[in-house]
């Protein structure tokens, strides 16, 4: 573990860390200005595993719930959602599920689990189910339909975690593959990546 920790925090990768965090703020901001339902706070979290593994991606996360507590607390509550995000987003990267389309939805999925679950557990023992924030109206939905609050809170954020996953992975994917090559191959987990390797020789 700790040769895999060494191997990510490359200078380069440091240098992605603020990039990533400030990505995350602006997502958040406007999520919360605006009401959205949903949260597009960790397009720089996942961006930043991609191409910098889980343990960047990891502080990445920690560092954006950090800046924006610094707005609003209740997001300090949620940075062990966002640490999840990059560890298991810089696995995957590192597992290759990035590099084609199947891979890729099958990360959103697979991210979405994970930090529902985690969300939902600091929802309900935290803020007792309610936050104040645009989702909360899905989860009273449910209750009002006779749902029990661990079940409509996991719901909400399973439903509302997956249209902001599809989207935070989306645009992270998007820009991922708009860098050029050269950039790429300075980093640990930018090889994969590589459109024209031959180029590159």
């Amino acid at each position: 573990m700790k040769r895999g920790i060494r191997y990510d925090f490359s200078l380069l990768a440091l240098l992605l860390i603020p990039v990533g965090v400030s990505m995350s703020v602006v997502g958040y901001q406007l999520s919360t200005i605006l009401k959205f339902p949903i949260f597009i706070d960790q397009i720089g979290t996942v961006f930043v595993s991609m191409i910098g593994g889980p343990w960047v991606g990891l502080v990445t996360g920690l560092m954006g719930n950090v800046v924006n507590g610094m707005l609003n607390p209740v997001s300090f509550a949620y940075a062990f959602v966002s640490m999840i995000i990059g560890l298991v987003s810089g696995f995957l990267s590192r597992w290759k599920w990035y590099t084609n389309i199947f891979g890729t939805i099958a990360a959103c999925f697979v991210l979405n689990e994970c930090s529902a679950t985690v969300a939902a557990v600091v929802t309900i023992f935290v803020f007792g189910g309610v936050t104040g924030a645009g989702s909360d109206l899905v989860t009273a939905a449910f209750l009002a339909a006779g749902g029990a609050l661990v079940q409509s809170v996991l719901s909400t954020n399973l439903i509302t975690g997956m249209a902001a996953m599809i989207i935070d992975v989306g645009v992270s994917w998007i820009i991922l593959r708009r860098l050029p090559d050269r950039f790429l191959v300075k980093l640990n987990y930018g090889m994969p990546y590589v459109r024209n390797r031959k180029a590159l020789a």
